[in-house]
C-alpha cells in the first residue's frame, strides 16, 4: 500500500504578549492570548478533514498574569476536529509550531490537549518530544503534542488551552516576550493495524513513544512488532508489551531487533474489561479461611459499551480501574521501578527532597528487569515521579484498583490463574523467580528452617543479571513463573521484590473527604494533611505529638481519577471496606495464622497474607517482599504509614485517552 502523507496547517495562531507593569514599586508579568482563526473547515481532503470551531476568533484570557493549573484548565478552550473520511486507518501527529515573532521560552508555558470531555493534563511546554521536520517558514521551534490513530470514519474532538506557568517569577526572562504559535496536523494512511476479535476493540492503544514489542519465548530478548501482523494474543495468554525507549534513541523498523541497552521502560496492557462478582466481601471481622480459589469470568468492553454495575454475586462490573479514566485499557509497568544508575541496593534508596527534586527524579524512572527496585520513597514523592514521568500519556502512582485489574486478569482463562512465584532476591533486583515454591510464612532464620531449607522461604542476594543461588534471573526462560501469564509476556514482581506503595489510602476522619497524610510527624506520606495518629510512640522515637497536620509537604491530588480513597477505620480487619475489583474485600472470608512466634492475617486466595489500613497505617502497599515466604503474592494486602522505607517501592501505570 503507498503511503501518502497530508499535511493539514491548521492556520491557528496563538500568541502571548508579556509586558511589565509596575506597581506599589514591584514588577509582575502580565499577559495576553489571542486565538485567530482562519475559515471554519481548514482543509479536507479525501480521507482527512480537519475543522476548527470556535464561538469568537480572539479570545480574551480570564487572567491577565501567570495562573495556577487548576485555573488555566478552567479557561475557555480551543476546540477542533480530526475525522477520518477514509476506508483505510490513518496515523496523525497534532504538532505545535513558534513562530519567528516567539522570544518567550517553552519552559514558561503551560498547556493541556485532551480529547473532549477530558480535563487534561497540564504540561511544560518543553517536556514534549521536539521536533525538527518543520512545515511553516521561520518557524523557530516544533513540538509533538500526541500522535495517534483513527479507525475509518472515526472522529476526535480536541480541546486545546494555553497559559503562563504559576511559577513564573520577575527574575526569569520573560519581560516584553511574545508567544505566537501554530498547530500543525500531520496525517497519513497506514495498513489496517493487527486486532483480536475476542478483545471486542479494546486491543493496545499505541501513542507517543511507546513502541509495540515481541519478546522471544526461549531468552526474552525484545524484536520491534509489526502491527500489521499478530505480535499479542490473550486467547493465548500473550498479552501485549511496549517499551519507551531511551531519548537519542530512534524507533527501529518493524520486525527489527531492540538492544535492552537501548530500553528505558517496559509495559504491559492489560485491556478493558468487566468481570462476574465473586464474593460480596461482607467481611468486617476474622473468622476461618478457607480455598477460595477459582478462574475468573472476564468479558472484554470497549468504552463504547454501557456500564455494567453489578453490586451482588454473580453480576458483571465493568472493572473500576478502567472507568476512572474511560479507557479502553491500561498500559501498566512490567517491573517494580527502577532508578536509572543504581550500580547497587543501596544506591537505589531515594527519596527526593521536596516536590521540585520529586520532578527531577522522574529523569531516574527505569523499569527494567535486572535493575535494583527504587526504595525508601515516600508515597507523595513516588506519586509526583510518576506524574512527571511521561505526564502526556497520564503516567501515575499505581493505584489499588489498578493492581487488582492486573490480578483478576491474571487470575482467569487468560492469564496463568495460578500462584504467582516469589521473585526472592534479597538485593531488591527486578524480574527474578525463587527457583522453590516458598512452604512457610516466615524467613528462613528458624532452626527448622536451617534443618530442611527446602521446607522453608529461602532467598538470597545475586549479581546484576546472573542467577543466584535460590533465584534465576529474567533472562533465565525459568522465571516466567513469576510472571502474570507463566510467559515474558506478563507482569513481573507482583509476588515478592519489594513491598510496592498504593496511590491508595484511608480517609482522615475530619469530614472533608481527603486522605490522610499519614501516622505522625516522623513516619508520614509527604503529603499535606491530617496525621491519623499523632500520639502514637514508635519503639521510643522521639516525636512531636503537637504536630497533628503535615503543613510543608507536597499537596494532595484533586483530581479523583489519580487515587483510591477508602472509609476511616481502627481495625485492620473490617476488609468491608474495600473497593470492589481491587483484589482486597473479596479475597476472604480472613484468618488469623501463627507461624512460629509472628501472628499473620491471611486471605483465602493462596494465603496470601492480607493487612487492611487502619489509623496509623492509612496507606497500601500491595505484593510483600522477598521475606514473606508463602504469605507473599499477587493478592498480599499491606498497610504501612506512607514513610519511605526500605522495602517499599512502587510501580507505574499509563492511561492513555
Amino acid at each position: 500500500m503507498e503511503k501518502k502523507e497530508k499535511t493539514i496547517i491548521t492556520y491557528i495562531i496563538l500568541g502571548i504578549l508579556v509586558v511589565g507593569v509596575i506597581a506599589l514599586g514591584v514588577t509582575y508579568a502580565f499577559w495576553l492570548l489571542t486565538r485567530e482563526q482562519e475559515g471554519t473547515n481548514i482543509v479536507k481532503t479525501t480521507c482527512l478533514n480537519v475543522t476548527i470551531e470556535n464561538e469568537q476568533d480572539n479570545i480574551l484570557l480570564e487572567r491577565a498574569q501567570p495562573i495556577s493549573d487548576e485555573a488555566g484548565l478552567k479557561l475557555k478552550p480551543f476546540k477542533f476536529k480530526v475525522k477520518n473520511n477514509c476506508d483505510d486507518y490513518a496515523e496523525y501527529t497534532i504538532n505545535l509550531e513558534m513562530l519567528e515573532e516567539t522570544n518567550l521560552k517553552s519552559e514558561f508555558v503551560k498547556i493541556a490537549l485532551n480529547e473532549k470531555g477530558d480535563k487534561g493534563v497540564p504540561t511544560n511546554l518543553k517536556e514534549y518530544e521536539e521536533y525538527k521536520n518543520l512545515k511553516i517558514a521561520g518557524t523557530k521551534e516544533g513540538r509533538t503534542l500526541k500522535t495517534s490513530k483513527l479507525k475509518p470514519s472515526e472522529e476526535k474532538e480536541y480541546e486545546l488551552r494555553i497559559w503562563m506557568d504559576k511559577d513564573v517569577t520577575i527574575e526569569d526572562d520573560t519581560m516584553n516576550k511574545t508567544y505566537k504559535s501554530k498547530i500543525i496536523v500531520e496525517s497519513k494512511n497506514t495498513d489496517k493495524p493487527y486486532i483480536e476479535s475476542i478483545l471486542n476493540g479494546t486491543d493496545p492503544v499505541l501513542d507517543g513513544r511507546l513502541i509495540p514489542i515481541t519478546i522471544n519465548e526461549e531468552n526474552g530478548q525484545v524484536t520491534r512488532a509489526d502491527e500489521t501482523k499478530k505480535w499479542y494474543s490473550y486467547a493465548e495468554q500473550k498479552w501485549a508489551n511496549a517499551v519507551i525507549l531511551r531519548n537519542s534513541v530512534e524507533d527501529p523498523g518493524p520486525d527489527e531487533p531492540i538492544d535492552e541497552n537501548d530500553i528505558e521502560s517496559y509495559f504491559v496492557w492489560i485491556p478493558r474489561y468487566r468481570y462476574e462478582i465473586f464474593d460480596e466481601g461482607n467481611y468486617g471481622d476474622i473468622s476461618t479461611k478457607a480455598n477460595k480459589v477459582q478462574i475468573i469470568n472476564i468479558e472484554f468492553e470497549n468504552k463504547d459499551e454501557a456500564v455494567k454495575s453489578g453490586t451482588i454475586s454473580g453480576q458483571m462490573l465493568t472493572h473500576p480501574a478502567f472507568t476512572a479514566f474511560d479507557t479502553n485499557g491500561i498500559w501498566v509497568g512490567k517491573f517494580e521501578t527502577g532508578y536509572n544508575g543504581a550500580e547497587n541496593t543501596k544506591g537505589a534508596q531515594v527519596n527526593p527532597t521536596n516536590e521540585a527534586t520529586a520532578i527531577e527524579a522522574a529523569s531516574k524512572v527505569i523499569i527494567k528487569p535486572n535493575v535494583y527496585s527504587w526504595r525508601s520513597i515516600q508515597v507523595a514523592k513516588a506519586y509526583t515521579v510518576g506524574r512527571h514521568y511521561e505526564a502526556t500519556l497520564n503516567s501515575h502512582l499505581m493505584k489499588n484498583t489498578e493492581w487488582g485489574a492486573v490480578a483478576y486478569l491474571s487470575q482467569s482463562v487468560y492469564g496463568s490463574h495460578q500462584s504467582i512465584r516469589i521473585n526472592n532476591n534479597s538485593d531488591y533486583l527486578t524480574g527474578y523467580a525463587a527457583k522453590v515454591e516458598p512452604t512457610t510464612g516466615y524467613t528462613g532464620s528458624s532452626e527448622l528452617c536451617n534443618n530442611t531449607p527446602e521446607a522453608c522461604n529461602e532467598y538470597g542476594g545475586s549479581d546484576q543479571g546472573v542467577d543466584g543461588e535460590y533465584n534465576t534471573n529474567y533472562f533465565n526462560k525459568e522465571s516466567v513463573i513469576a510472571s502474570t501469564t507463566n510467559n515474558y509476556t506478563g507482569v513481573y514482581d507482583m509476588s515478592g521484590g519489594a513491598w510496592e506503595y498504593m496511590m491508595s489510602g484511608m480517609d482522615d476522619n475530619t469530614g472533608y473527604g481527603k486522605l490522610s497524610a499519614g501516622r505522625h510527624s516522623l513516619y508520614n506520606s509527604g503529603f499535606n494533611g491530617i496525621l491519623t495518629c499523632p500520639e502514637c510512640n514508635d519503639n521510643n522515637v522521639q516525636i512531636n505529638h503537637n504536630i497533628t497536620e503535615v503543613t510543608n509537604g507536597i499537596d494532595l491530588p484533586t483530581d479523583e481519577r489519580f487515587y483510591d480513597k477508602y472509609d476511616y477505620s481502627t481495625s485492620s480487619y473490617t476488609y468491608n471496606r474495600g473497593i470492589f475489583g481491587d483484589a482486597t474485600k473479596e479475597m476472604g472470608p480472613f484468618q488469623t495464622i501463627k507461624y512460629s512466634t509472628q501472628t499473620r492475617y491471611v486471605s483465602s486466595w493462596y494465603d496470601d497474607e492480607a493487612w487492611f489500613i487502619i489509623a496509623g497505617l492509612p496507606w497500601f502497599r500491595r505484593g510483600g517482599n522477598y521475606t514473606l515466604g508463602i504469605g507473599t503474592g499477587i493478592f498480599t494486602i499491606g498497610h504501612e504509614n506512607g514513610h519511605g522505607w526500605a522495602d517499599n517501592s512502587f510501580r507505574l501505570v499509563l492511561a492513555i485517552q
